[in-house]
């Protein structure tokens, strides 16, 4: 046995840190960590004894560079199973020890049972020698182990844990523990060697009244320069009182049904910040867009209001400082996408985890609610209501089109409505008259002639291939003259192209310009475009009436025009099933009565349509969490399907940058910071056979160049494929018969 063990090797100082010091402190840590949600005593069990099997010859022998692959995690979970009575609490201990540097897995507990009693193989599964092995083994490092932390073995949990029948508050409550434990070790470890690394990857506190009162001199601001009609802008008044009214009440399940256009974004602000000066537990403000293409200016706005907000989500530009801080989420403010906040609420992971100790206590506003997975919903709201029942959490669903989740089968949902009465609201912001022309298909080419009858119009179409298709219609139709009117928006151009074209275009309709836009269904939510006359493809009715908040925005004429029509094409849908069925839910509706887009009561009848007749959630992610598999519900739980392959692209508005990107990978190939740097030119295409074909891969470089890692990143070399106005598009090759 040795005099002492140690945890880590020599820092900058030459000093070694010893194991008793590191589980001391992170078992400190863990347990502030967990007080939030009354687990302090779990946060200094699960610190004390995750690096219990550090306590051995094996672990001194890694550190002195002697032996690699390592299992240390192992003995300390073993440890607390059989400390703890083999009972429930004893198993969520092991199975969250045990994951501290792989993953949660709950079938671990065989293989520690095997390890106590030195049966089976004394390697895990994945090739690496336990560090500890065996009753004599164990016994006699816990021996040494005690004699250090004499205080520790003797930890009671005084509150029991609740009765789990359901897999998703056990396993929600296993990932909070993780995410205590892995933040916790990882900074006491960080601190061995940068003594400031708490101070440095924390932010301040949040100040509630500080954010208020900016906001309300913003909303002066707004209301003295607002171009808005009078009754507007005293509905905008009314559901900002209404947000600040509600935020008196307690903590718990919200809903804020309002019409686009009346400044939810800066009203949903004033029910955070009011509800945090209410309840002075409520630790920070966690706000979820559901695109990358409205994050940009809505961040902008909230920055004005919080300067210390954090930007957590794949297309943030975040210097060093905020780039730590997105790792613990330990900010007043935190801006995400949906991606962002719900799927380490399924990890398996304590990478993806880390953070998620950080929500307790948090108010978080859900924009654009009905943008949630239709085959992922049913965990998704069961997790929200435990956020709200067992975190601590004030959670608001915001959306003019607000999803009835109570047809849903088997779920309680039972929120408080913010608005008093949305009905009023709805009736009295009535922008725009419905013209349905669903029964009968309607070439694209009619559509053109229609929409260059008005002066100003929009085209929203279901697929890219269809917006392609009407934007040359178009061309065709406009006199060279009119060229310049004619616009393009679909997630085939980059972020930096998409800033300006709006940007035109929303000059153009000020100044009462001709204008006309083909686009996807990328522009339908929090796009500020105001079109006197809209035409949308079948499509859900919630990306319908979002469509329409594009309409009439501020009121300016007496009536605007919203025609919804079926195109005449083979393929009218995405491949989502759940979009083609809630498009013919639509036609459902429209087959028992006119549709009322301003009537809450018909919104409410498309969801009990959609709903009723619904799957529930895919198949592999009910059976993962039956089994309480922790990597399947982690592989079945993904927002998106696909990312696609990104494509960093030569767009001739920032040629500067582009020159610089290609220059900085052929120095250090693809790097974090390059990644960062290139967001506003990079584009997610799903084009992946004609992206790899003519475009060039870009790699991750381990040693130099001789060390190269594939990555899904690439190139555009050829300036020709990326349009001026279409963005990536591959037809200029198709014509040419050489090779590229």
């Amino acid at each position: 046995m040795k005099a002492s063990y140690y945890a880590r090797s020599v820092n900058a100082s030459g000093e070694k840190e010893t194991l008793e010091h590191h589980v001391q402190r992170t078992g400190r840590l863990c347990g502030e960590f967990l007080k939030p949600i009354g687990y302090a005593e779990v946060g200094a069990i699960l610190g004390g004894l995750h690096d219990f099997g550090k306590a051995s010859e094996r672990f001194a022998e890694v550190l002195e560079g002697k032996r690699v692959h390592v299992n240390h995690a192992y003995p300390g979970a073993a440890l607390a199973y059989f400390l703890y009575g083999q009972k429930k609490t004893a198993r969520l201990l092991a199975t969250v020890i045990a994951a501290h540097h792989s993953h949660l897995d709950d079938s671990c507990i065989l293989r520690l049972k095997e390890l106590m009693q030195g049966t089976g193989s004394v390697y895990d599964e994945e090739g690496n020698l336990f560090s500890l092995f065996g009753m004599a083994e164990m016994k006699e490092a816990l021996d040494a182990f005690q004699a250090e932390n004499p205080q520790l073995i003797q930890i009671k949990i005084p509150k029991p844990l609740p009765v789990e029948e359901d897999p998703i508050a056990h396993m929600l409550l296993a990932r909070f523990w993780l995410s205590a434990l892995a933040d916790a070790d990882y900074s006491a470890s960080a601190e061995h060697f940068q003594s400031e690394y708490l101070e440095t990857h924390t932010g301040p506190a949040l100040d509630p009244e500080d954010a208020l009162e900016h906001l309300l001199q913003i909303r002066i601001e707004k209301q003295k320069f607002s171009t808005s009609s009078p009754s507007l802008n005293e509905l905008r008044d009314q559901l900002f009182e209404d947000c600040l009214r509600a935020a008196e009440s307690p903590p718990g399940l919200y809903t804020l049904t309002a019409p686009t256009g009346l400044g939810k974004t800066l009203s949903l602000f004033a029910f955070a910040a009011k509800h945090c000066i209410k309840h002075r537990q409520m630790r920070r403000i966690i706000l979820i867009l559901p695109y990358l293409a409205i994050m940009e200016q809505n961040v902008r706005e909230y920055r004005k209001i919080l300067p210390e907000l954090l930007e957590s989500h794949s297309a943030a530009v975040l210097d060093e400082s905020a780039r730590l801080l997105a790792q613990r989420w330990d900010a007043p403010c935190i801006v995400t996408t949906n991606v962002g906040f719900f799927e380490p609420l399924f990890s398996a992971r304590p990478t993806g985890c880390r953070h998620l100790h950080q929500l307790a206590d948090s108010v978080i506003v859900l924009d654009e609610a009905q943008s949630l997975p239709p085959d992922l919903l049913e965990a998704t709201l069961q997790t929200v209501n435990l956020l709200c029942s067992q975190y601590g959490c004030t959670v608001v669903f915001s959306t003019a089109t607000q999803p009835s989740f109570q047809y849903l089968p088997g779920l309680q949902w039972k929120p408080t409505e913010i608005v008093p009465d949305p009905e009023r609201l709805f009736q009295s912001t009535r922008r725009v008259t419905y013209d349905w022309r669903i029964e009968e298909p309607i070439p694209y080419r009619q559509i053109a002639k229609e929409l260059v009858s008005y002066k100003q119009g929009c085209v929203i179409v279901n697929l890219r291939t269809h917006a392609e298709k009407l934007f040359r219609i178009l061309e065709e139709i406009l006199s060279e003259a009119e060229a310049e009117s004619l616009f393009y928006l679909t997630s085939d151009l980059c972020g930096a192209h998409r800033t300006e074209v709006l940007d035109v275009i929303k000059e153009r309709l000020v100044g009462e310009k001709s204008c006309y836009l083909v686009a996807t269904q990328c522009v339908e939510a929090g796009v500020d475009l105001d079109f006197p006359v809209i035409y949308r493809a079948l499509a859900p009715l919630e990306s319908i009436i979002q469509a329409a908040g594009r309409c009439n925005r501020n009121g300016d004429s007496d009536d605007g025009k919203m025609i919804v029509f079926l195109p005449k094409e083979e393929h009218l849908y995405p491949p989502e099933v759940y979009y083609q069925k809630a498009a013919l839910c639509v036609k459902t509706l429209a087959s028992r009565h006119p549709i009322d887009c301003s009537d809450l009561k018909h919104i409410e009848e498309y969801y009990e349509i959609l709903y009723s007749n619904g799957d529930g959630d895919k198949e592999t992610l009910k059976k993962a969490l039956e089994d309480r598999d922790y990597q399947k519900v982690q592989e079945a739980y993904k927002l998106i399907g696909s990312n696609g392959v990104q494509v960093i692209v030569p767009w001739k508005g920032e040629m500067e940058l582009f020159c610089s990107l290609q220059k900085e990978y052929e120095k250090t190939g693809l790097t974090r910071d390059l990644i960062r740097r290139a967001r506003p030119l990079t584009i997610s295409s799903f084009a992946e056979d004609k992206v790899k074909e003519c475009c060039i891969p870009l790699f991750f470089r381990t040693h130099g160049r001789e060390s190269e890692v594939q990555t899904d990143w690439y190139l555009l070399g050829d300036p020709e494929c990326y349009h001026g106005k279409l963005g990536l598009n591959f037809a200029a090759l198709e014509a040419f018969d050489g090779i590229f």
